[in-house]
């Protein structure tokens, strides 16, 4: 990335953390890039870098001060952990919006396509174990029966067990 971002999204190309820290008093707090995306959607605030930095100020001086040195930290040492790690990111999130689609047209269209086949087979490497993906299509199909069967609970519980083993999901699903 060259220069600086112009929204947080742009953040995600070096999969990065937020560094903030009070030139004032010396705190130092670092957020995870996912969840100040996901708060300041939820919130209706802007995404934009420029206004990201207008907005933040510390929490242990007064509210008044907004000078706070923001910083983004690489995941990182070198480019292929980078590459490596983007590259999962991608197939995750990617299997993630294909399981997502059909669990909201699982009640009107049959669940039992290639994309999510494949989608659960992609997951596969990431999860300790198989029971979350075999429950994920169960209830798929089983969805189609019963129209109050709820497949967005086992997309839930996959997503929830992916940030439990410390892979990278996007804001959109959390």
């Amino acid at each position: 990335m060259v220069g600086q971002p112009k929204t947080l999204y742009d953040v995600r190309k070096v999969h990065g953390s937020i560094r903030l820290a009070c030139p004032a008093c010396g705190t130092i707090k670092v957020h995870d890039l996912e969840e100040l995306i996901r708060e300041r959607s939820f919130q209706r605030r802007s995404l934009d870098w420029q206004a990201f930095l207008h907005d933040v100020w510390c929490w242990n001086c007064s509210p008044e001060r907004t000078a706070l040195k923001v910083g983004i930290i690489p995941f990182g040492g070198n480019d292929h952990e980078l590459r490596v790690r983007r590259a999962d990111t991608f197939v995750i999130n990617l299997a993630l919006t294909v399981l997502q689609d059909a669990a909201c047209r699982a009640s009107q269209h049959d669940p039992a396509t290639p994309a999510v086949r494949l989608a659960l087979r992609v997951l596969r490497p990431f999860l300790a174990d198989r029971t979350l993906l075999v429950r994920f299509w169960e209830e798929a199909v089983s969805a189609r029966k019963n129209p109050a069967n709820e497949t967005h609970f086992a997309h839930g519980w996959i997503v929830a067990e992916l940030l439990r083993r410390g892979h990278s999901v996007w804001a959109d699903f959390r």
